[in-house]
């Protein structure tokens, strides 16, 4: 039976004949089939369409090919894949930042790209129902939108994109108590400006 200890072993065999120019082609291969799904799928739970998960996983991956000479052995290289990844989706971000304040402006009527993130409601409810889980989303979206601006981020990675603390340490480059504090003072004052109603958003 092979172990995690011998998986580790074996990846570290391979990026150490990759860094000395052996089997590059083969090496290369088998480290992005190991690795490709679980860095497409962090893309794709910080809420990107697909083919863009497709393109950052790539770009992510060749960029890891690229600095692999700064990778140190004794760290853990799923770490340091997924700081590339982090800092490749910051990078994004900017980039498209700096793509929306140089475009044309959107009429106020038009739909926010940046709107309330869950789901409409089911197709088989009561109008009144609907028109209460709209107004709840659209109170919920607002009252995040007015915390502090890392608290809100915070917590629009936790519920939206449910990752986990470490991730949105790594993403946001805060500490792990950074993002629990931000989190319970979050869902403090969601639950005081919302009450009980709200509450199986924020939990």
């Amino acid at each position: 039976m092979t172990t995690s200890h011998d998986d580790d072993l074996g990846l570290r065999n391979i990026l150490a004949e990759l860094r000395a120019g052996v089997g590059v082609e083969t090496n290369s291969q088998r480290v992005f089939e190991l690795h490709y799904p679980w860095v497409r799928r962090f893309f794709s739970r910080l809420g990107y369409a697909a083919a863009d998960c497709e393109d950052l996983a790539q770009d992510t991956l060749g960029r890891v090919f690229s600095q692999l000479e700064s990778f140190r052995d004794e760290g853990s290289f799923k770490s340091w894949l997924f700081a590339v990844a982090a800092n490749r989706h910051r990078n994004e971000i900017r980039r498209r930042h700096r793509e929306k304040r140089n475009a044309a402006e959107v009429p106020i009527n038009a739909p926010a790209e940046d709107g309330p993130p869950w789901e409409p409601p089911a197709p088989d409810v009561s109008p009144a129902q609907a028109a209460f889980e709209n107004e709840r989303r659209e109170a919920l979206a607002q009252a995040i939108k007015e915390l502090p601006r890392q608290m809100g981020q915070v917590l629009a990675l936790r519920i939206v994109q449910d990752l986990k603390y470490r991730e949105i340490a790594a993403v946001l480059q805060i500490s792990i108590e950074t993002v629990k504090a931000h989190l319970s003072q979050a869902r403090q004052r969601l639950r005081a400006e919302l009450g009980d109603d709200y509450g199986e958003w924020v939990d």
